[in-house]
């Protein structure tokens, strides 16, 4: 073989080398596309993070009604009746550690316009006890003559670890007046675990028109 095929040889598998490098180079300086996240962590509990699909689609699978309003509340929005009774927060839950008897409960009070007429009550708990049931109520307060009533009462029953939904029917309507009474919502525990939880509630109401606040120009 002549020395000019011998240099040629060389020269060829140098730039063949060179051209190597630089593809390598070129594909290292690309970063790598990262994956979006599906979840992520927020009290210990996982967190899904929705899609743009997800995020158009209605998160309540509970029927709402035309013309009313709503208003969901987390279980840590509850508090206990009484001091004695001890409690823990799971995520956005509740469930009692002590109950003390005498009828002690989570209890919810209600802030809503004057005249709203309640039409709607929704509990979200867990009920996995098969021996006890979990007592769930719309209530009203009279401060003046220290007096409760029972407006609407339901029950949840178990055992499963799955959520209930529990929809209490308002008939009729109880129409709010703020001027004597207030309006709870009552979730008393039948056990001191997690085997009662409270997840939350949701509540609809109407307000008519002849109790909007006027507005003053």
């Amino acid at each position: 073989m002549s020395r000019k095929h011998v240099m040629l040889i060389v020269f060829s598998g140098v730039f063949l080398g060179l051209a190597l490098l630089l593809s390598s180079s070129l594909s290292l300086a690309q970063p790598a596309e990262q994956a979006s996240p599906s979840s992520g962590w927020d009290e210990g509990r996982q967190v899904e993070l929705l899609s743009d699909s997800a995020e158009n689609m209605s998160l309540s699978a509970v029927p709402t009604t035309p013309g009313t309003t709503y208003r969901t509340y987390s279980g840590g929005a509850f508090q206990p009746t009484s001091s004695s009774m001890t409690y823990e927060p799971y995520g956005g839950a509740i469930y009692a550690t002590s109950i003390p008897p005498g009828g002690i409960s989570f209890s919810l009070e209600l802030d809503l316009p004057q005249g709203a007429k309640i039409t709607e009550v929704v509990f979200f708990v867990v009920d996995n006890d098969a021996a006890t049931n979990m007592d769930l109520g719309l209530r009203s307060y009279n401060p003046e003559t220290n007096s409760f009533s029972a407006l609407e009462t339901a029950f949840s029953s178990g055992a499963s670890t799955s959520l209930q939904t529990i929809v209490v029917p308002v008939d009729p309507p109880v129409q709010v007046d703020n001027t004597t009474t207030s309006y709870r919502l009552r979730v008393a525990p039948g056990v001191a675990s997690s085997a009662h939880l409270l997840r939350g509630a949701r509540i609809g109401y109407i307000v008519s028109q002849v109790y909007l606040p006027s507005v003053l120009k």
